[in-house]
């Protein structure tokens, strides 16, 4: 009888083991990228935590008895798995590479692991038995990158933002997988929400430039006291001791179903990644605090003004500087009616160059109503710096700008993303788009990419009229800081 329970329990191990083996060499790209986000400080080191709370709402739900119908349909299992991969593999090779200016936002990869997972599950283990855990697979699928950022965008964005969402989601995972009764889970996960953001409050208040990263990962075992706590002062075991009844129905030779994990495993090894701009960042000048660059000659700086919304989306320690520039005399190459040109220039710094990826130009500014040119110009600046230069049209203002935006590191605590901007209004009172994110108008950016997709903003023909003004000025810029 001992071996006959043993040799199920080792077969299950040794393909948990395979399917877990297989998506680490499958995702190790993604998985690195999230463990140096997490690093850099930015949200998305909550994923390290998302597997504990499904783990331990795997647990809760397997001690659970639920009376589980003798049916097993092998050529659904392998059906419905084969499907599965077919998404997935269509999520990492196709839909990936279309929202590549906007990888770090989303990050489709992470759903494509999860449907790998859930893929994988069904292949070696039969559709009934993963389905014993579906509650398991929707806290995966709805806690993702894309609805995790949308809901805390909507709350505002930052740090509280980002941290409640984690709260409320690993108070009710850990209530609902450890208590029964749904009087009982909702008072508990009402306590577990009040006494961690109490925690969080006071954590921010003591830390000011705590990282998030922290945060998210310290919300789980707040939570798991407060779940046990609530146990011991009912007297009562979280759950009855038991084990799910064994559903069977897995298959016997799995060797071609791991053909076929393997298969899918190689092709999303291979397939490319998009590039980011805090992998390779170019020396810049010293930092000077929050004064602005240094205006070139035939220049003057009109005006000077201090934005406080990157508090609020990154940390009390980054800034947004716009920084307004106006020629000295008309230059007839870049307006016929010898006009002075006017210049913003949009200094936004933070402290990880990942949070720059997190928060691309589409979110920086409200372009609910533009399109952007895509593909945009490279210019070199020189001193190692190459800009980017795109062309955006309001469709409603029924205006065009053109800005030039490049990265660079100040010192090892400042990494600045320094955009300027002109717009084809010549006139001193010329609109400018202004660099604060609202919460509006980011959420429907982010809703109108996922319907539309990037076509949604992209301008197929765009117009760079001030191309020439942009690249003198931004050579001028470089060349004439404090080096």
């Amino acid at each position: 009888m001992r071996r006959g329970i043993a040799a199920p329990i080792t077969r299950r191990a040794v393909r948990w083991t395979l399917l877990i083996v297989l998506t680490a060499l499958a995702f190790r790209r993604t998985l690195a990228d999230i463990w140096r986000g997490a690093g850099e400080g930015t949200s998305i080191g909550y994923l390290f935590v998302l597997p504990v709370l499904a783990l331990a709402l795997m647990l809760g739900v397997r001690r659970r008895r639920k009376p589980v119908l003798p049916i097993h349909d092998r050529e659904t299992d392998v059906i419905v798995g084969l499907i599965g991969l077919v998404v997935a593999l269509f999520v990492q090779r196709l839909l990936l590479p279309r929202y590549a200016p906007f990888y770090e936002l989303f990050h489709f990869d992470v759903l494509a692991l999860i449907l790998f997972v859930v893929s994988g599950a069904v292949l070696l283990f039969g559709m009934r038995a993963t389905m014993r855990y579906w509650e398991v697979w929707v806290l995966l699928l709805v806690v993702n990158p894309v609805v995790y950022r949308l809901v805390a965008v909507a709350l505002g964005g930052g740090l509280f933002a980002y941290s409640l969402v984690m709260i409320v989601a690993s108070a009710i995972t850990l209530a609902y997988g450890f208590h029964r009764g749904g009087r009982r889970v909702a008072w508990v996960g009402a306590l577990a929400v009040a006494v961690d953001c109490a925690v969080l409050a006071t954590a921010t208040h003591w830390i000011p430039d705590i990282r998030i990263s922290a945060v998210l990962i310290g919300v789980v075992p707040v939570t798991a006291v407060v779940v046990c706590g609530c146990a011991l002062v009912l007297r009562a075991p979280l759950l009855p001791a038991g084990a799910a009844p064994p559903i069977g129905g897995e298959p016997d030779d799995p060797r071609y179903v791991l053909v076929a994990l393997a298969a899918v495993a190689v092709l999303m090894t291979v397939a490319p990644m998009p590039a980011m701009s805090g992998d390779e960042v170019a020396a810049g000048p010293p930092y000077q605090g929050t004064t602005g660059l240094v205006v070139p000659p035939g220049w003057r700086q009109t005006g000077l003004q201090n934005l406080d919304w990157p508090q609020r989306f990154f940390s009390s320690e980054s800034t947004s500087l716009r920084q307004t520039i106006r020629t000295l005399e008309p230059n007839p190459r870049w307006d016929t009616l010898d006009r002075n040109r006017t210049a913003q220039i949009d200094l936004l710094t933070v402290r990880y160059g990942a949070e720059l990826d997190v928060t691309p130009t589409l979110i920086t500014y409200d372009l609910r109503y533009a399109r952007v040119s895509n593909p945009p110009r490279s210019v070199p600046l020189g001193r190692g710096l190459v800009a980017t230069m795109y062309s955006v049209v309001d469709e409603r203002l029924h205006l065009t700008w053109n800005y030039l935006t490049f990265i660079w590191r100040r010192d090892a605590a400042h990494i600045q993303r320094v955009t300027v901007m002109t717009v084809d209004n010549h006139e001193p009172d010329a609109y400018f788009l202004p660099p604060e994110p609202s919460v509006a108008g980011t959420a429907a950016a982010m809703v109108a990419l996922l319907a539309r997709g990037v076509s949604a903003v992209t301008a197929t023909d765009p117009e760079f009229k001030d191309a020439d003004l942009l690249e003198t000025l931004g050579r001028q810029l470089v060349e004439v800081q404090p080096w």
